[in-house]
């Protein structure tokens, strides 16, 4: 098996994993504040999209131009401003954006070479899997305060 298919596989476990908690949710537990912080399953669901979207991006200029783009914004600032951006989203725009986000996203790891650089690994699993994994715990801490 490919590297990349394992990328591809991996990404896709851990997602079914935060996705299952997400089902857990009633319409009024995704609007509720508290799954990490102030926001809201809706809001952490934008998060995430954004991330797919903005590695996307990077991911598309790579296979356009041979030259991946550095990430060069502060992460925190990145997500002050996505989250500015999509806080007025209703859960089904939200829902929408991040289904097309993440189709995105796959569909650029499956344009990557079978054996990719130890770099592009790092990044589909810094915002596949670890940011997934990172977002379990408040998503369960959440359930569990429900």
């Amino acid at each position: 098996m490919s590297v990349k298919q394992k990328m591809l596989d991996a990404e896709d476990a851990r997602w079914r994993e935060m996705h299952a908690r997400l089902e857990k949710l009633s319409p009024q537990d995704w609007l509720r504040p508290g799954v990490n912080g102030e926001w809201n399953a809706k809001d952490l669901l934008a998060h995430v999209a954004a991330w797919h979207a903005h590695t996307t991006d990077r991911f598309e200029s790579l296979r356009m131009t041979g030259e991946l783009p550095a990430f060069t914004a502060d992460v925190d600032e990145f997500n002050r401003k996505m989250f500015e951006e999509n806080r007025d989203l209703t859960l089904h725009e939200v829902q929408a954006m991040s289904g097309a986000a993440r189709h995105r996203f796959r569909e650029e790891i499956d344009l990557l070479s079978n054996e990719p650089d130890e770099r592009i690994q790092q990044i589909v699993y810094a915002n596949a899997e670890e940011h997934y994994e990172e977002h379990i715990p408040h998503l369960d801490a959440f359930l569990g305060g429900s």
